[in-house]
């Protein structure tokens, strides 16, 4: 009797210490031998940030005018399929958006979001998997004075110069704290785009980039339509293009979940 209590506070020690023990035992319920496997469960997503602490940090972020430049961009050697857009970049993941810092550099503005990992669809799950990086994004903040150098033209009569003000370039989308999204990302070097440190950029710019809609999916920031009401081959083919790139990155995403839950 005295052993085999001895043995099962030995299990629930072992239990305790994070550690499955399974047994092979006999008709007389001695134990032959015992084999302990470390567990591998994917830790718990953290929590997101509240709407407050969001709002906090977008309107803190976001106070000045919005000017949208309309400008679209040609991409070379962009893939026709996911696995090719996935492929250019080093890294693919999911997770949200929890803080945002302004760059400025050569006269054009960027923004760098914090994203909190939630899921490695694509690269160094075990290095990845919960970690907060530095993204790289089109866009944000700038002066006047330096977002006229840019394009060669005076400040607006009647402006301040030293004014700040919000670029956002066509539909590459500015990001926001507490948006969820999805990133195909490249690794780049500190100091480029004046950005110091570690950070990543979007593989193809708003091609890469997937925000998550109010019915849960992720979706790219379609083209606007061409000059004349749209509907032309090059509207239809972007707009086919998308539609391609969104399901299989949805299809990507629900892969990688039922398969972090089968571990779980």
């Amino acid at each position: 009797m005295k052993r085999k209590v001895m043995l099962i506070s030995a299990i629930l020690v072992l239990l305790l210490g994070g550690f499955t023990v399974y047994a092979v035992t006999s008709r007389t319920n001695n134990i032959t031998h015992e084999k302990r496997i470390s567990k591998d469960k994917k830790a718990a997503p953290p929590k997101r940030l509240s709407k407050a602490e969001a709002k906090k940090i977008n309107d803190k972020f976001y106070s000045h005018k919005l000017i949208n430049d309309g400008g679209l961009m040609d991409f070379v050697g962009y893939p026709s399929t996911f696995s090719g857009l996935v492929k250019s970049g080093d890294l693919t993941v999911d997770g949200e958006i929890i803080d945002l810092k302004s760059y400025v550099s050569d006269n054009r503005p960027y923004t760098v979001a914090k994203l909190r990992i939630n899921d490695v669809l694509d690269g160094d799950s075990k290095k990845f998997n919960g970690k907060t990086i530095r993204v790289m994004f089109l866009g944000g903040n700038i002066t006047r004075k330096e977002d006229a150098a840019f394009s060669h033209l005076k400040v607006e009569s009647g402006t301040d110069p030293n004014e700040i003000i919000t670029i956002e370039n066509g539909n590459n989308r500015l990001p926001m704290a507490g948006d969820m999204v999805a990133l195909i990302l490249s690794k780049e070097t500190s100091g480029t785009n004046n950005i110091p440190g570690k950070f990543w950029s979007i593989s193809f710019a708003c091609k890469g980039a997937f925000f998550q809609d109010s019915d849960g999916k992720y979706r790219r920031v379609p083209e606007p339509q061409g000059i004349g009401g749209g509907g032309g081959f090059e509207d239809l083919t972007s707009q086919k293009d998308d539609e391609k790139m969104n399901d299989a990155m949805n299809s990507l995403i629900n892969k990688t979940k039922n398969k972090d839950s089968k571990k779980n």
